[in-house]
């Protein structure tokens, strides 16, 4: 069996993979809540046009809410080569 290098784990530091690591937790948190309000939106309400209209407020207060953390991952992973 062939013998895997360890240098990939090693690349970078700790402390930039628990940065990784938290910005992505952030972003499935806000995905998820995203999903749990689209849910009750379209479970709660009957009126379609109220709904649409309910539902596009949510997704771009969700998209500004991601917004620093998709910028954050963009800049990491030009300056890490990630």
């Amino acid at each position: 069996m062939p013998k895997t290098s360890n240098y990939a784990y090693g690349a970078y530091s700790p402390e930039l993979y628990s940065v990784v690591r938290e910005t992505l937790h952030r972003l499935g948190d806000l995905d998820y809540h995203y999903a749990a309000e689209l849910g009750q939106v379209e479970t709660s309400l009957s009126d379609e046009e109220i709904k649409k209209h309910i539902k596009e407020r949510i997704l771009a207060a969700h998209q500004k809410l991601r917004q620093p953390y998709i910028e954050l991952l963009t800049a990491l992973r030009l300056k890490h080569g990630l």
